[in-house]
């Protein structure tokens, strides 16, 4: 690698190398709003249980809740090692304190240094390309010291969806329900324990889920359930309450 000595080149080069303060997120599960009144019947609807589909029975609820609370408590632990954003300059300004740094005694000597170490001797590719490095290093350091971190990369974020997921997953298995076990009890906890309780017939009850979907209970599922609702809201929506 053929490195210059054109301060103004290597100048180009680093300020798209800058290191900066990404912002995070650590949203929980966003809350369904209460659909219009369902069907309490689930005649003519057959639940066959195994594999995804578990019975809501006492025991796997207390499983669930378990599974629950696990997984706020590692939710809490990310958004505890997350930072918090860092105030931007707008772009206009950013450029500006870009244009300012490269009069600044600072900025000239680390050009100086640069200058130095790249002429009046050969090196080989390896040397020049840990030269470069050093340079966009420092000069990463200066830019984000004066001017703070870039605009333009305002919306990048640190990836906490990965640990998040973790979370979950280890919630769930930790509590003995696959990771599709233990979001299919979540997708149909929410429908019943935020619905009127309208009592079930023989056949079971019915709640509208996301569009044409609906969610469909036994009677025992539901007797299991609706006493715990107001404890399970609490652990599927955290934020709220």
């Amino acid at each position: 690698m053929k490195v210059r000595s054109n301060t103004v080149v290597a100048w180009a080069i680093a300020a798209a190398a800058l290191a900066v303060s990404l912002e995070a997120q650590t949203a929980g599960y966003s809350k369904p709003t209460q659909g219009p009144a369902a069907t309490p019947s689930a005649a003519g609807i057959r639940l066959e249980f195994g594999g995804n589909l578990l019975e809501i029975t006492k025991e796997t609820l207390d499983r669930f809740a378990k599974g629950l609370a696990d997984e706020e408590e590692a939710r809490k632990v990310v958004a505890a090692a997350t930072p918090k954003p860092a105030p931007r300059m707008t772009k206009t300004e950013y450029d500006t304190c870009q244009q300012n740094l490269m009069t600044t005694p600072e900025y000239m000597q680390l050009a100086q240094e640069y200058a130095g170490s790249v002429s009046g001797h050969p090196k080989d590719a390896t040397e020049a390309r840990e030269a470069a490095e050093e340079m966009l290093t420092k000069l990463g350091a200066l830019v984000e010291k004066a001017c703070g971190p870039d605009p333009s990369r305002a919306n990048e974020k640190l990836d906490t969806a990965n640990r998040l997921r973790e979370a979950e997953t280890k919630a769930a298995q930790s509590n003995g329900f696959t990771l599709r076990q233990y979001v299919v009890l979540k997708e149909r906890v929410t429908p019943l324990c935020l619905s009127d309780p309208v009592p079930p017939d023989p056949a079971g009850l019915r709640r509208k889920g996301q569009g044409s979907a609906f969610f469909v209970f036994t009677p025992a599922e539901v007797a299991a359930l609706r006493p715990r609702c107001e404890a399970f809201v609490k652990l599927l929506y955290p934020d709220d309450n």
